[in-house]
C-alpha cells in the first residue's frame, strides 16, 4: 500500500546552490565543487581512526523537514573497499514522442519522461505526511540532469513520496523534458543503417556519493504511435540501458559522475535512396558501355560521351553529399558511387588507348571485345556482390533488432495483467484508498 504526495513545479536551476548557502553557515560550500568540506566537519573527520573513512552526518534544516544523510565508505587497512554506502538513484526513461532525426546535424528531437526515485529515510513510517509537497527544497535531491541535451529545453517536474509495505519512504521525481538531444550517428551502413537514440541521465554529485542505476521495477518504454519521422525511419519498441561514469574534468580523472544511458533504436528506410540514387547511378554507369558502339576511329566522340556521363555522376554525388555530415570514412553509398565512377573512368581510359590499335582493325576488334566482356563482367559481379554484402551485414543488424522487438513484446505481454485482473486491482485500490483516512486517524 502506498501513500502518494504530489508537487507540480518548475525547479530553478540555481535553487540547489542557494539552498546549500542558506543553511547552517555553509556560505562558501557548494557540493558540486571539488573543494573540501567546511572546517567543523573536516575537524570532526580528522578525529576519527585513520583505518576507516569517516562517517559524516549533514543536517541542512530543522524540524520534520530536515535533511539527514549519513554517507560512509569503510576501508580496510590496505585501502580496499569493504562497503559501498553510495545513495542509489533508480532511473527509468520513457520516450514519449520521438521527433525528427537530423542526420546532417547528428541530433534528434524528442519528448522524454525521466522517472527517478531514491530513499528518503527522514519520512520512514510517517504515512500521515502524505499530501502535497509544498517545498521540495527541504528534502535531499540528487540533482539529476540530461547530459546529452542540446540548446534550451523545457523541463517540468513532479514530485511525490511513496511508501512501500515496510513503511520505507521513497522520493519519486517525474521529469518531462522537451528538447533536442545530441547523438553521434554511425553512418558506415548508410542508407541501410540502424541508429541509437540515447538519453543520458547523470547526477551532479561525485560518483563516490551517488550511484545512478537502472530502475528494474519501472520499465523503459518507447511510444511508437507518436513517432513523427515515420516516413524515413522505422522505430523499434525495445530499449537498452548502460551504466556509465562520466569524466567531467579531463585533467582530473577523479572528477567523475555516475550516469545511465537509455537508448532506443531507429532503422532508416532505404527505399528512397535505392530508387533515387543507387538505381540512377546504376543506369548512368550502364549507359557508359553504350559508347563502345561508336566507331573506334572516332575516339573524340567516344570520349565526349564518356566524359559527359562521368561529370553527371560527379555532380550527382555532390548533391548526395549535401545530405550527409562530413565524415572521414566511406558509407555503403559512397562505395557504390565511387565504384561506378571507377568503372566509367576505366572505360574512358580504354577509349583513349584504343587509338594505338586503330591501324590494325582486326586485332583492335578482338581486343575490344575482350575488354568489353571483362569490364561488363566485373561490373555485374560487383553489383551482385554488393547486394549480397548488404544482406549479410547491414540487414543482419536489422534482423537482430527485429528479434529483440519480438522478445520485448513477448515479455511485455507476460508482465501485463489481463483485463479481469486489472479491473480487480483497480477495485481493490479504490477500496483501500477509501479506507485509508480512517485507518490513519485510528
Amino acid at each position: 500500500m502506498a501513500s502518494v504526495a504530489y508537487n507540480f513545479m518548475v525547479v530553478d536551476p540555481n535553487a540547489h546552490s542557494r539552498r546549500y548557502s542558506e543553511h547552517n553557515g555553509f556560505d562558501n560550500y557548494d557540493p558540486r565543487d571539488n573543494r573540501p568540506l567546511p572546517d567543523p566537519i573536516r575537524e570532526y573527520s580528522s578525529s576519527r581512526s585513520p583505518s576507516h573513512r569517516n562517517s559524516v552526518a549533514v543536517d541542512l534544516g530543522e524540524g520534520s523537514g530536515s535533511i539527514k544523510r549519513r554517507r560512509s565508505r569503510k576501508k580496510s587497512v590496505n585501502g580496499d573497499k569493504v562497503k559501498d554506502d553510495r545513495i542509489k538513484v533508480q532511473v527509468c526513461v520513457q520516450f514519449f514522442k520521438v521527433g525528427e532525426i537530423d542526420t546532417l546535424k547528428e541530433q534528434y528531437t524528442a519528448d522524454v519522461i525521466v522517472r527517478a526515485r531514491w530513499r528518503e529515510p527522514s519520512l520512514d513510517g510517517q504515512l500521515s505526511e502524505g499530501g502535497d509537497i509544498t517545498d521540495i527544497r527541504k528534502y535531499w535531491n540528487p540533482k539529476l540532469y540530461i547530459e546529452n541535451s542540446y540548446g534550451d529545453h523545457k523541463e517540468m517536474f513532479r514530485y511525490r513520496v511513496v511508501f512501500n509495505d515496510k513503511g520505507e519512504a521513497y522520493m519519486s521525481e517525474k521529469r518531462t523534458v522537451k528538447g533536442t538531444f545530441m547523438e553521434n550517428l554511425e553512418l558506415d551502413d548508410f542508407p541501410f543503417d540502424v541508429q541509437d537514440l540515447t538519453v543520458t541521465v547523470a547526477s551532479e554529485f561525485p560518483y563516490t556519493e551517488v550511484e545512478v542505476v537502472e530502475d528494474f521495477e519501472n520499465h523503459h518504454m518507447v511510444n511508437k504511435q507518436s513517432f513523427v519521422d515515420e516516413q524515413e525511419w522505422h522505430l523499434y519498441s525495445h530499449t537498452e540501458c548502460i551504466q556509465r561514469e562520466l569524466t567531467i574534468d579531463q585533467f582530473d580523472p577523479s572528477v567523475r559522475r555516475s550516469a545511465v544511458s537509455v537508448k532506443c533504436r531507429a532503422a532508416r528506410r532505404p527505399g528512397y535512396f535505392v530508387w533515387n540514387i543507387f538505381m540512377i547511378t546504376f543506369l548512368i554507369c550502364t549507359l557508359s558501355f553504350a559508347t563502345f558502339s561508336v566507331e573506334k576511329d572516332l575516339p573524340q566522340n567516344r570520349l565526349q560521351l564518356s566524359f559527359t556521363l562521368v561529370l553527371t555522376a560527379v555532380a550527382f554525388k555532390s548533391v548526395v553529399n549535401q545530405s550527409l555530415p562530413r565524415i572521414s570514412y566511406l558509407t555503403y553509398m559512397d562505395k557504390y558511387l565511387l565504384a561506378s565512377m571507377f568503372m566509367m573512368s576505366a572505360i574512358c581510359t580504354w577509349h583513349a588507348v584504343v587509338t594505338i590499335l586503330i591501324h590494325k582493325k582486326a586485332d583492335a576488334d578482338f581486343v575490344e571485345y575482350i575488354v568489353l566482356g571483362c569490364l561488363a563482367s566485373i561490373y555485374v559481379i560487383y553489383n551482385v556482390a554488393f547486394c549480397v554484402m548488404i544482406y549479410a551485414f547491414p540487414c543482419k543488424k536489422r534482423r537482430i533488432m527485429a528479434q529483440k522487438d519480438v522478445e520485448h513484446n513477448k515479455l511485455r505481454r507476460e508482465h501485463t495483467p489481463s483485463q479481469p485482473a486489472l479491473r480487480r486491482m483497480l477495485t481493490l485500490t479504490k477500496t483501500i484508498s477509501a479506507d485509508l483516512p480512517g485507518l490513519i486517524n485510528s
